[in-house]
């Protein structure tokens, strides 16, 4: 088996998971955080304790192939057809709501 890696669970861990999900945490969210990251990881950790010394990697486990066909150019939707069935159109194009915003 492998060597038990220990992670250390702290308010700064729990900040900076946060940052990167974009969370803006209360101090009080972020004690409570701190406590359940720590109560998932020791209950995960149990799998370290399970015998996989012959057992086979996932990847190994389908007998399932991977199935390829050739690529074959087919006629479009002619640009018109397609644009009267979306909701708001400009010259040929589709007009959709922005989805980017600035930080």
């Amino acid at each position: 088996m492998s060597q038990k890696t220990e992670i250390q669970v702290d308010e700064k861990l729990v900040k900076e998971i946060a940052f990167l999900a974009r969370l803006d945490l209360s101090q009080e969210e972020t004690e409570i955080f701190v406590s359940q990251f720590k109560d998932i990881l020791d209950y995960v950790s149990i799998l370290n304790e399970v015998d996989t010394e012959n057992i086979p990697p996932a990847y190994l486990s389908s007998a399932n192939k991977s199935v390829t066909r050739e690529d074959e150019i087919e006629a479009s939707v002619p640009t018109k057809e397609f644009l009267t069935n979306a909701p708001q159109s400009k010259d040929d194009y589709v007009v959709i709501p922005r989805v980017h915003m600035e930080q």
